[in-house]
This record gives C-alpha cells, structure tokens and sequence, in this order.
C-alpha cells in the first residue's frame, strides 16, 4: 500500500495536499470490495428489523389472541384461501413460524454485516499502518527532531486502531441505521395512512429533532477532550521509549523513581480526560432516550384516546422505537466521529507531512566517482520543535573536495562538523548556497542515487535485531558470504565473530544489545568496506574500539580510503593521521584549512585542541 503522493508545483517547492477523500480512497479501496459485502447485508438487516418486524407484529399478534377480524385483510383472506374454513389452526401455526424465520434472516444478516465489516477494518488498518510506516520512512531526518519516538509510535498502533474503530462504525451503522429508520418511518407512513392514525405518529416523530440538542452539547466537548488524550498518549508512549530505551543511564543515575512519576503523571491525566469523554459519552445516550419516552408516552395518551386497536398500537409502538433506535445510534456515531477526529488528524499529520527533499522531476544522471564536492557559500539552519529555524549550524561555508581526498573535520563540540557531513548525503538541504558534485547541484540528482555512492559510519552505529551477516549486508544486500566475511576480516572483526557459538548466524538482538560497543563498531565498519562506495563519511569511526583493535581498524581504514573522497569527523584526534587535510571548524564557520602540520603551527584553536588531547 503506498501512501498518497504530494506533488509540487514547479518553481515553487511547495506542495498541495490532496483532498480527503483522495487521501483516503487508496487506503480504503483494497477493503471495498468486503465493505460493499457489509453494507448489502446491513440492507438487509435494516429493511427486515424497520419494517419486517412491526409488520409482522401487526399480522401475528391478532391471530395468537384469537382475533383474527383485526388482522391484516389480505392475511386472512388469502389464508381462507389455501386452507379453507380450517385456516385459524394453520394460520396460527404459520405465525409462530413466521417470526422464528424473520428472525434467523435478520440475524444472519447481522452476523454476514457485522464479520464483513469488520474484515474490511482489519484490511484498511493493515494497510493505513504500511501506508504511514513506509511515508516515515521516506520523510527526510528534519522531521525526526521535532517529533517525538514515542509519539509516532503511539500515533501508528494506537491511532491508527482509533481510525480502524471508526471506519467500522461508519461504515455499519452510517448506512444500516439510517436505513431501519426510512424502513421504520415508511411503515409508520403507511399504517397511519391505512389505520387513520396519523396523529399519533406525527406527535411521536415531533420529538426526533429535539434529539440534536444534547448532541451538539456534546460533541463540541467531545472533540476538544479526544485531541488532550490523543496527545497525552503520545507523550505517554515518548516516557515508555525514552525508558525502554536508556536502562543503563536510567539505573546509572538512580532516574526510576523520576521516570515512574512521568509515567503515573501522564495516565492520571489520561484518566481524567479519558473519564470526562466517556462521561460526555454516557450522557448521550439517556438524554435521547429521554426526549424519546416522552414522545411516545404523548402519542400513547393520544392512541388511546383515539380508540386504535392493540395489534396497531403495538405495531406503531414497536416502528416507533425502531426509528428511534437509529436516532440514537446515528448521535452515538456522530459523537463518536467527532472523539475520533483527533486520531484522524494525528495520522494525517505523517501522511500528508512534506517532504522537504524531494526528488527532481527530471534527475540529473551522476556524475563520474571521480568528480569533485563543493560547498559554495552554504549556510544551514536546523528545525526547532515548531518547524522555525533556530541558530545557524553552518554560516556561509565555501570549500572544494578534491576526489579521492581525505579530509578531517576537527573543532569544539556543536562547531558544525557532524552538520557539514550530514549535508552530503542529503539528510539536509542547505538553507542557502548549494552542494555540487562535479559542478551540479545535489538537489538535482536522485537522493537515493546519490546516497548509494555514500558509505557512512556513525559514531554509534545501530545493528538491526538480525544475524551478524544480514547486519553486514545491509552494506550491499546482494553479497554473498564469501563477500561477507571478506568485509568482516578487513574490519578486523571476524576473530570475535568466528568464536561465537553461531558465528556469522548469531542474532545480535535489538539495537546490538548482545554485542560490545566495540564489536558493533567494528560491524559498522564491514558494511563500508561490503558498500565499496566512492564516497565515505567516518564519524570517529575508531572511537569504541580499544588499542588493539584501533590499530587493526586504522591499518584497514587506510587500505580503504585509498582512492575514495573520505570525510573524517575526528573527536579524537588519533584519527587524524588518516588524513592529508584538515578543516577547522568554530561557530558554524571554517576557520582553518590545510595540512596537519601546518596547522598546528598556524591555528590557535586547532593547537589548544592538539594540546588538550596531549597529542604531540
């Protein structure tokens, strides 16, 4: 199920969001079929409790009380008919077997309206949770930093069954109500046309649009309510990943008692917002209720005065309740559409979010491997919670990459470095300036063209809750083993792997939590060397290793980079060695370019970092 596109206007950048409707038709279309299915029966279902019913209580009831002069004219006539002067005894029987049959067929109609239905709410949320799965994949990392884990989450599981609750809703009772209460009022048209009862019927159906009072009352709270608890669960579930996520730091600093108190704060506040919509909820129903009994207890004073006969007063009281019945349901849907409409928009959010690097129309073929990178005048600006850019992470940087150079990336913590990188591979786009890779601007390739010419290592890889092997062919996924372990051994990581009861078949867990800090690293490293692309970024990429396995790792990493543009951030400065050039990083500025050497003779900042390091 793919997510409905957006689709920019040109020269603009900007996109339109699509209809509602058009949103939601690709999603609901796969259920259509099992939906239509649902409805037929729902028809059913209708036409025989709207009608079926009162009906057949207007033409049994006589006959079980011995009245037949009441019944139906046609009833006893044709009855008279086939079974001659006996017909009472047949009649008789004929009744109790009627209402039996029109009950097995109303309920066989609820029970295929019902597993129907809900089939084709299994189908569209299967498909609303892939559709909003797959767009979070494809949105670009800016919309990572102003949303929470937790939220999204939340928003895939418990939103999306939010949304599963409602098509089921709509879709049962949004077609089969409305049609018992046309069935119900045109059977109450019709006797009270042929019994001369048509005050009755009018005072009762008076009191029918008296119903919307109480729901506007409540549907106004409801909505406000349903959005405070669609947005207190997301943060409930932000609490649950945050901890889930952090053990040891959480354990480390004695934060268990800290985090309990998040949590029990967020669910006494689901609580008390959860309690008042169920209690604007419950309201509903009684208040309809009421304004209904009073209806029918004035049309029944009115029936009786007027002399109608039990058989059609008990008929109309039954039509009655039948059309009263969908009423109520029909505010309960409403009501519950609008404690919904919360979760709606929730989803929507993910499905209609923009994505800020989009693919040209027209791509651009790549250029050769050998091609130069440029930053010419780039300035960048990250998000901030509510979507506005915050202080400049880079200011107005120009500089050319030779290929095959490798260059290091040096300065204090937050001087821009890792934004320099991350703007390679179009995790970013520049603010303003451009990026080019042999003199074409970045935007103007495929992004996922581009970015398989790019390996990247970062500092705190992140190994999938797969095998050693599938971790490492993420690198190049049609590799065979032999390529696999060749990866492995020049990244210095096949001893640890080999001594593994299971080997290269071990399951590393979630996140890699059965493997050291350094053994993932060293992973990490195999899928560069498996990738074989032109390009590499090394975020410290020796950083988790210890002295050992550092000088294995560096011996390889120059085997590697020969060759290839490598782009080095070095937090720490043994890593410098790999490298040729230097570029000095301050304030989102560079402030320093050149060779090592040189630079530790010349730049203050890169020398008083040199010292802090006690590198000589």
């Amino acid at each position: 199920m793919q997510a409905t596109q957006t689709t920019a206007e040109p020269g603009t950048g900007e996109t339109q969001r699509p209809s509602r409707l058009r949103r939601w038709w690709p999603l609901v279309r796969p259920a259509w079929p099992h939906l239509v299915a649902g409805l037929l029966a729902g028809v059913g279902f209708a036409a025989l409790s709207g009608a079926g019913l009162p009906a057949m209580l207007k033409t049994v009831l006589p006959i079980f009380f011995g009245r037949e002069q009441e019944a139906s004219p046609w009833v006893v006539h044709t009855a008279r008919a086939l079974f001659g002067e006996s017909y009472q005894e047949r009649l008789l029987l004929l009744a109790c077997l009627g209402m039996p049959v029109v009950f097995l067929l109303r309920g066989l109609c609820a029970f295929l309206n019902r597993y129907w239905i809900n089939r084709a709410g299994f189908i569209f949320l299967e498909g609303l949770r892939r559709a909003a799965f797959e767009r979070l994949q494809s949105l670009p990392l800016a919309f990572y930093q102003v949303h929470k884990t937790g939220d999204l989450v939340s928003r895939l599981v418990n939103d999306a069954e939010q949304i599963r609750s409602l098509i089921l809703l709509l879709s049962n009772d949004a077609i089969k109500q409305p049609l018992v209460l046309v069935a119900a009022l045109g059977y109450l048209v019709w006797i009270s046309v042929m019994e001369r009862s048509a005050l009755f019927t009018l005072v009762a159906l008076t009191t029918i649009p008296l119903c919307v009072i109480p729901l506007r009352l409540v549907t106004r709270r409801l909505l406000r309510r349903s959005r405070m608890v669609a947005r207190q669960s997301g943060e409930l579930a932000a609490v649950v990943t945050e901890a889930l996520q952090s053990p040891v730091e959480i354990q480390a600093y004695h934060l268990e008692s800290q985090l309990c108190r998040r949590f029990a704060e967020r669910l006494r506040e689901i609580l008390r917002l959860s309690l008042k919509t169920v209690k604007y909820e419950a309201m509903l129903g009684p208040s309809i209720e009421f304004i209904a009994t009073c209806g029918l207890m004035v049309a029944l004073y009115l029936g009786v005065r007027s002399g109608i006969d039990f058989a059609t007063f008990s008929s109309l009281a039954l039509a009655l309740y039948l059309a009263y019945e969908p009423v109520k349901k029909l505010s309960s849907l409403h009501a519950a559409l609008k404690g919904r409409q919360a979760s709606l928009e929730r989803l929507e959010e993910i499905l209609t979010a923009r994505d800020t690097l989009p693919n040209p129309a027209h791509p651009r073929p790549l250029p050769p491997p050998d091609a130069p990178l440029a930053f010419e005048d780039v300035s960048f600006h990250y998000p901030n919670a509510h979507g506005a850019e915050a202080l400049p992470a880079l200011s107005r940087v120009t500089v050319q990459i030779q290929p095959g150079e490798t260059v290091a990336l040096v300065g204090p913590s937050g001087a821009g470095k890792s934004t320099f990188a991350l703007l390679i591979p179009r995790f970013f786009d520049p603010t303003s300036g451009r990026i080019t890779c042999g003199g074409v601007d970045l935007r103007e390739f495929d992004k996922h063209a581009w970015r398989r010419r790019i390996a990247f290592v970062p500092q705190s890889p992140v190994l999938f809750n797969a095998t050693i092997a599938e971790n490492i062919r993420i690198g190049r996924p049609d590799a065979d083993d032999a390529a696999v372990r060749e990866a492995a051994r020049r990244a210095g990581a096949a001893e640890f792997i080999e001594m593994l009861p299971r080997g290269y078949d071990t399951v590393v867990g979630e996140r890699g939590a059965t493997l050291s800090g350094g053994q993932r690293q060293r992973i990490a490293i195999a899928r560069a060397f498996l990738k074989d692309a032109p390009i590499l970024i090394l975020d410290e990429a020796t950083s988790a290793l210890d002295a050992e396995s550092e000088a294995l790792v560096q011996a390889a990493l120059r085997d590697l980079i020969r060759g290839r543009t490598t782009i080095l951030i070095a937090h720490r400065f043994s890593s410098i060695s790999l490298a040729r050039r230097v570029l000095v990083f301050e304030d989102g500025r560079i402030t320093g370019d050149g060779a090592p050497e040189a630079l530790a003779l010349s730049h203050p900042t890169y020398r008083r970092l040199l010292e802090l390091q006690r590198i000589p």
